[in-house]
């Protein structure tokens, strides 16, 4: 995965990139949401799902296997040497999620339709090809096509800079799925920072911190909301 510090050194100095300011690329709930309404792949959807819902790398995704997975508490383990910050951790998902994660397993022949054991714990949940006997993972590349085709689908393929060699520089990739998570629980469903913290696998609380500075977007959005409210009150 390409580093947000090499992002840094490649950026022209008219395209800013701020690896701790305000320009965090994350999907907004609306764009989050019409970038799942365009997949049309069960397989992918559950991907995207589970990246988000967990807040996890795209590199700790690609390795879990399903001995990872706890049904009963609809949380995926994460271990220490599977993690970038090399400590274990344990991330929630919704039931609905897990459901339908249990759902794929069965069509696949991965668990058992009656009491929903697994047959190999060994297995990786996503497999490098999910239609033959492979037991090798997922692609951390193979992922990012996949989030490009449907950024692309849903019209949210945006450029914000370009590098030293005049390439651009997506707004949005798979990684925006781990940031919007972050963003989402902590300003919009209110979770206590040191929780997300724990989710994401954050190494310091300073981490965590650094996405509770308002962006442009918010800045927007509740001043909009002021100056309609402001509106009403003048209308009464």
């Amino acid at each position: 995965m390409v580093q947000k510090e090499e992002i840094l050194s490649n950026v022209k100095l008219s395209q800013k990139y701020e690896k701790f300011g305000e320009n965090f690329r994350y999907l907004t709930l609306n764009e989050l949401q019409k970038f799942m309404d365009v997949i049309d792949n069960l397989n992918h959807k559950l991907m995207m799902r589970l990246i988000y819902e967990s807040g996890c790398r795209v590199g700790e995704f690609v390795k879990i296997q399903l001995k990872h997975l706890d049904f009963n508490n609809n949380t995926v383990f994460f271990p220490a040497e599977n993690t970038k910050t090399k400590q274990k951790r344990t991330s929630n998902i919704s039931k609905g999620l897990m459901n339908d994660i249990k759902d794929f397993l069965k069509f696949k022949g991965l668990m058992t339709k009656r009491d929903e054991k697994i047959k190999n714990p060994e297995e990786y949940l996503f497999k490098s090809n999910m239609y033959t006997t492979s037991r090798k993972p997922i692609t951390e590349n193979r992922v990012r096509q996949i989030f490009n085709k449907y950024i692309i689908k849903a019209g949210l393929n945006r450029i914000y800079g370009s590098d030293k060699l005049g390439r651009q520089l997506k707004k949005f990739t798979v990684h925006s799925l781990r940031h919007s998570h972050i963003m989402h629980y902590i300003h919009i469903y209110k979770l206590p920072v040191p929780i997300v913290q724990r989710q994401v696998g954050h190494k310091t609380l300073q981490a965590t911190m650094t996405y509770c500075k308002p962006t442009d977007e918010m800045v927007k959005e509740q001043y909009e909301k002021a100056r309609l409210n402001n509106q009403n009150i003048q209308n009464e």
